[in-house]
This record gives structure tokens, sequence and C-alpha cells, in this order.
């Protein structure tokens, strides 16, 4: 938790550095109801975790308060807040958002610092000193206490509620993708949510966490799924006895919609024997070039999420991009370099098209400030990588 919580800093103190950000001055700063439904959430999130740490050490079970304060800062700060905010952080020109997110960064940095001051005394006190001007000993206790106002964020429950939802969803995404061998950077062209609550507020959020170009609400589920018929062997079997092969043949070749119709209609007959509902078993499954998957709950009914599977080279190209920008990220990381510090870039791609969009983008998100692709010959010792089948070669310098 400690590297995390110092990496959550980190990107903080970079952005405010780059951006000039100051949270004292009160012309930038951006109440709590103008932020987005993203701060809102991290923010009473903290709250949630501030109220049971408190009372974990007034039950003196400190191993739980710690695991509290450590399941808060690794997976909802870092593992989601943070990761969903960074393209927010990255636009050189000022903006409410913006600075929305950077006073919630470091109004959860500063409540985490002082919960953590009891039990680690050291780190939580070089961040607040850094954040604050001040030892983080020296401040009031966030929950407060009989002498001291609790200061602690607003809490959203039904906010909480729908993000919990939105986690689910994007969870599930990443289990359809497995399931059906599609990597996690190869975009889809359309998602929809069937059924639950309304998340409108969350699609951009979601949507990028999917990896799905466009995210849209469907009212009916059978719109992308389709009526399979399968056989009751026992029952055919009894009444075809001999012809059941010839049965069973022309039953997996009928179309199942209209054999359906003439079944409830209590006219179907296949190869001269009446076929009724106890004759077969229905099933329903996606069509082809859908894949979804279900979720129930208590608080939000049956949520469907269905993803496109279809494939063109658009999107294989926007994957691949993706891909390469994901390497020269890591690169840049090894080589220590600035957020802002600008590189050369050259790439060399073996068996596949990269759009010319798609190589512009790859340029911005990297800071490339020269860049050159399938130029010359890669040299010997430059970084490669594979992606279903081409081979990727990269300098940066």
């Amino acid at each position: 938790m400690f590297l995390t919580l110092w990496n959550v800093y980190r990107f903080h103190a970079d952005y405010a550095a780059m951006d000039g950000f100051d949270p004292d001055e009160e012309s930038g700063f951006v109440a709590i109801a103008d932020r987005s439904p993203l701060d809102r959430w991290v923010l009473s999130k903290a709250s949630v975790m501030a109220e049971s740490y408190h009372q974990y050490f007034e039950d003196w079970d400190f191993h739980k308060a710690g695991r509290a304060l450590e399941d808060f800062v690794v997976t909802d700060l870092s593992n989601w807040y943070v990761r969903r905010s960074r393209r927010r952080l990255w636009s050189e020109s000022d903006s409410e958002d913006k600075r929305a997110c950077q006073h919630t960064l470091h109004e959860v940095l500063l409540l985490v610092c002082k919960l953590m001051a009891p039990v680690s005394p050291f780190m939580p006190d070089v961040i607040h000193r850094a954040l604050a001007g001040s030892s983080v000993h020296l401040a009031d206790w966030p929950v407060g206490s009989e002498i001291v106002e609790a200061f602690l964020p607003p809490r959203d429950y039904t906010l909480e509620q729908q993000m919990e939802l939105v986690r689910t969803l994007a969870e599930s995404g990443r289990r359809i993708r497995v399931e059906n061998n599609r990597r996690q950077r190869l975009p889809c062209r359309y998602g929809w949510i069937v059924g639950g609550p309304d998340l409108s507020d969350f699609h951009d959020v979601l949507a990028e966490e999917l990896n799905v170009e466009e995210l849209l609400t469907e009212d009916d589920l059978d719109a992308f799924q389709r009526i399979v018929l399968e056989p009751n062997r026992k029952s055919l079997g009894a009444k075809c006895r001999s012809d059941l092969p010839a049965v069973l043949a022309k039953l997996e070749t009928a179309d199942p919609d209209s054999l359906l119709l003439e079944i409830e209609a209590g006219i179907a007959a296949i190869a001269g024997y009446g076929i009724t509902m106890d004759d077969i078993e229905v099933r329903r499954t996606e069509k082809r070039g859908y894949a979804a998957a279900t979720l129930s709950g208590d608080d939000f009914g049956d949520v469907s999420l269905v993803l496109d599977m279809d494939l063109n080279e658009g999107l294989m190209s926007r994957g691949l991009a993706r891909d390469v920008i994901r390497r020269i990220q890591s690169k840049r990381k090894e080589l220590d370099l600035e957020v802002e510090e600008g590189i050369i870039l050259s790439v060399w791609i073996d068996g596949a098209e990269l759009a010319e969009d798609d190589w512009a983008h790859v340029q911005s998100e990297t800071r490339s400030t020269t860049a050159s692709l399938n130029g010359g010959v890669a040299p010997s010792g430059a970084d490669s990588f594979e992606v279903d089948g081409t081979k990727v070669t990269f300098t940066v310098g």
C-alpha cells in the first residue's frame, strides 16, 4: 500500500506542479457539488472508509482498520479513481474539470495521511508537509471527537451504488472478452446496457473501461438473442423410435422461430410426427457477432451487458495503436523521463497497417516531438513485441 500511496501522491504532485495548482486559491476552487460524479464518488468512499477506520480503532480492531484503509487506497483511489482520471489531467489547457480533479486528489490524500499518521508516522508526514506545508501530527483528527468537529466529505449512497454497478459491469466486460478470445486493447464498435438503473452519468467512464467506441442503452435483450431448440431425446425416442435420426436431422436444420410458433399453435410436424413442447427444450443464446453477460442484484435487478464482437480494419488499427502506446509509455517510465518531456520515436510494423489518424494518436499520447513510421531498417537491439501475429519494433530517444 505504501508504494501505491506514494505513486498516487507523485501523480498528483507532478501534474499540480506543471499546472501551477494552488489548493488555497479561492478563484480556482471547484465546489464538491459542481464536480464530476467520479470526484464525488471517491470523496464519498473516503468518508465511508474514514468512519469505518475510526470505529475499528475504538473497537481495538487495528488489523481491520488497516485493511479498510489499504483497500480504499489500492482498489478505490489508485486502481479506479486515478486510472479513470489520468486523461483529465493530460490536457495542457486549464479547465474546471481539471481543477476539480486536482482538488479532489489533494483532499483525499490529506485525509488518508491524517488517518495513517497514528500507525505510520513518517510517509504520511512527508506527503502532508508537501501538500499542506505543515506536519500531519499537528492536524485535527478528521472524524472528529467530543472536542473536535468532524470535517469529512459528504456521503452519497446512491452514487456509491451506481458506481459499484459500473465497476461490476466493467469486470463483466473483461470476462466477456476473455471468454471470446478478444484482447482487452482491441476496441469494440458498440456496447449496450440492457435494463437496470440510469447510468448515463457514467457512460464515458464505462465506455473507456470497456474499450467500446459507443455505449448505448437498450430495453429488450431479445434484440441480441436468437432461439435454439434442443431435442428432448427421451421424449422423441419414445415417439419416433427408428425414425429418430431423421427427425433429429430435420430438427437441426429447421428455422427455430417458425417451428416454435407452429409448436405453440399445435400444428408442428417433422417427418410425419407431431412435435410438442415436451419434445424440445427452448434455449436463448446471443446472435452471431454479439457476446453478453447478465448480472442480478437486489439493488438494481437484472442488468445485461452486450458487446459487438465484429471486427474491421479500423478497429484493428486502433487496437494496435493502443498496444504501441502502452509499450512506449512503459519505455518512457523505464527511461525515467519527466511527464512533459518529449521523445524521438521510430516505429516499424510488420504484418498490419496503422491508419494515419491512429499514428497521429500514438505520437500525441507518447509526447513524440519527432516520429517516423516504417522508415528505413530497424536497428539491432531495438525493442519489439508481437500482438495477433503482428511484429512491432520501436526505439525511443
